[in-house]
């Protein structure tokens, strides 16, 4: 197969090429990065005249297969077989004067440096592939990079580079990972990825939840316990009124080494209390009752990846889906087996099962193509971790519309309200409500348009009509179909099958007429400035 780019990665390439071939890119997940890497091994081992050695790095395992699968696929433009990629990890340990290595950082922390000068003093160059760069700042990870110290700037060009992440800035950025790999040259974030249909449209819900009362009850009591442990820490210890944010834990714990101290025993107490706290948030009943709930609205075909913070949680939620969807639901947490992983990931990606829950383990690096809903169940405060759980959803396919991504977070709570800090371009959010005790959800963005479609029956005198067409309008109050043209939903219509499927989408044509008609009207209504005339 042909290597085929995006206009962007040709101007990336030519951008790293103009950096003499070292840099960090900063890529949207599911834009096209490990297609741009191999285009660039490509140009180099070109120029090189295929002396190029290529060290392909990586943070995780299962990636070793991906990038394997990903040369392959392209053989015939490499000039490549299986007999010239090696693999370095775990137990396998392939010797490394194959061209094209590929090394997990945990097995190549200590290795791989001494690998890349043996190169070196044979005169052979070295490109290394970074993939998911922002791991390898660590203290034991930098430890790759030690062959740095060999390189002469007198002597020509032997070492190049390239580093991939959707986040890379991360500590140690600045003084570990750009000296190593050079400079962050390129971004393509999701603005400009889904502008030029790289990656699939998006809408966000931010859906809201509530405590139930035995833990509203202890949360609030928490919280109480915490302002009086702050006001009593503040006057034994005035400068933590002035510690920035992301060091206010960190302080904590540093005066905690000294639990016989005032301010020592004070700040232990809060440490629990703030874990205690978020426990509570995090391990919410409404957490999975909703997510039942929302996938019983979304459709029998709908692809869903769920993604959870607690091993417990995830458990509990899979036992209940599976029951009422059997066969048809997967999980995956760093609990079970390799082999019990690998087949959750295959039945889900061949179709088999079509909702897969996980926990934290398919934040970074699986090629997951096909999901069109993401669940976020619970979430921590890690910006690096929703950007990428959202590229998730995101990653372009032909038979995909609209992606939904569903972030759940407690009301009244500590938690923040929206998924990602700034929103993001092209990318349309929603605010939902989710209410256990009626089992129902609010979007006051469509539901001022459903209750006209509702009175409208009335008015007619149509009230047998009524709970079957409240019935569809719920269902369309998590999903965006309602957003579509009446031309495509005249079309799906007409497609339709069953009575089920005709009534829903008749409904959500009524809806989309409402929005069209209300909007139209709001707009009308709005005052007109006109300019005096001269």
């Amino acid at each position: 197969m042909k290597l085929k780019l995006y206009p962007w990665q040709k101007e990336c390439l030519e951008a790293w090429e103009q950096n003499q071939s070292r840099g960090i890119i900063q890529v949207v997940t599911g834009g096209g990065k490990t297609i741009l890497a191999l285009a660039a091994a490509q140009r180099l081992q070109q120029r090189l005249e295929g002396k190029l050695q290529v060290k392909i790095i990586v943070p995780k395992q299962f990636m070793v297969a991906q990038w394997t699968e990903s040369l392959l696929t392209y053989k015939e433009t490499f000039g490549i077989e299986k007999k010239d990629i090696g693999n370095y990890c775990g137990l396998n340990k392939d010797t490394p004067d194959k061209r094209y290595m590929i090394y997990v950082v945990n097995s190549a922390r200590y290795r791989l440096s001494g690998h890349i000068a043996e190169n070196l003093k044979r005169g052979e160059p070295v490109l290394i592939i970074a993939d998911e760069c922002h791991h390898y700042a660590s203290a034991e990870n930098r430890k790759i990079f030690d062959f740095m110290c060999l390189l002469d700037p007198k002597q020509p060009q032997q070492y190049f580079s390239l580093g991939l992440s959707a986040t890379p800035q991360t500590e140690g950025f600045t003084n570990i990972l750009v000296p190593a790999l050079g400079p962050l040259f390129y971004s393509y974030g999701f603005s400009e990825a889904i502008r030029a249909r790289v990656i699939n449209t998006c809408v966000l819900f931010n859906l809201g939840l509530y405590l139930n009362g035995e833990e509203a009850d202890e949360y609030y009591s928490i919280t109480d316990k915490i302002t009086t442990i702050m006001k009593k820490l503040i006057k034994v210890y005035p400068a933590i009124k002035s510690v920035p944010q992301d060091r206010f834990i960190p302080t904590l714990q540093m005066l905690a080494k000294d639990p016989e101290s005032m301010a020592g025993n004070l700040a232990l107490k809060l440490i629990f209390l703030f874990y205690r706290r978020k426990e509570i948030v995090y391990e919410a009943k409404a957490r999975v009752t909703a997510a039942k709930a929302l996938v019983a609205r979304l459709g029998n075909k709908a692809k869903i990846i769920i993604f959870g913070e607690r091993i417990s949680q995830t458990d509990l939620l899979f036992l209940a889906l599976d029951k009422a969807y059997p066969n048809r639901v997967a999980r995956y947490h760093s609990k079970m087996g390799e082999v019990a992983r690998k087949h959750a990931i295959d039945r889900y990606r061949d179709g088999e099962v079509r909702i897969l829950v996980s926990c934290k383990a398919l934040d970074e690096g699986f090629d997951i193509p096909s999901a069109d809903v993401g669940i976020v169940l619970s979430s921590n405060s890690v910006q690096r971790q929703r950007i990428q759980r959202l590229g998730r959803i995101l990653r372009r396919s032909s038979d995909k519309g609209i992606s939904s991504l569903f972030y759940f977070y407690m009301e009244y709570t500590i938690e923040e309200s929206a998924l990602l800090d700034n929103g993001i371009e092209g990318v349309d959010e929603f605010m939902l409500n989710y209410k256990t005790d009626t089992d129902s959800f609010t979007n006051n963005s469509y539901d001022p348009y459903a209750q006209e479609v509702l009175d409208k029956l009335t008015n007619r005198d149509q009230h047998d009509l009524l709970e079957t067409t409240e019935h569809f309008l719920d269902l369309g109050r998590v999903r965006t179909d309602y957003l579509d043209s009446e031309e495509l939903l005249e079309k799906k219509i007409k497609e339709a099958r069953g009575t089920e499927d005709t009534n829903y989408w008749l409904c959500m044509r009524e809806v989309a007429r409402e929005k069209k008609r209300l909007d139209s009207q709001a707009s009308l209504s709005r005052p007109t400035l006109f300019r005096h005339p001269l």
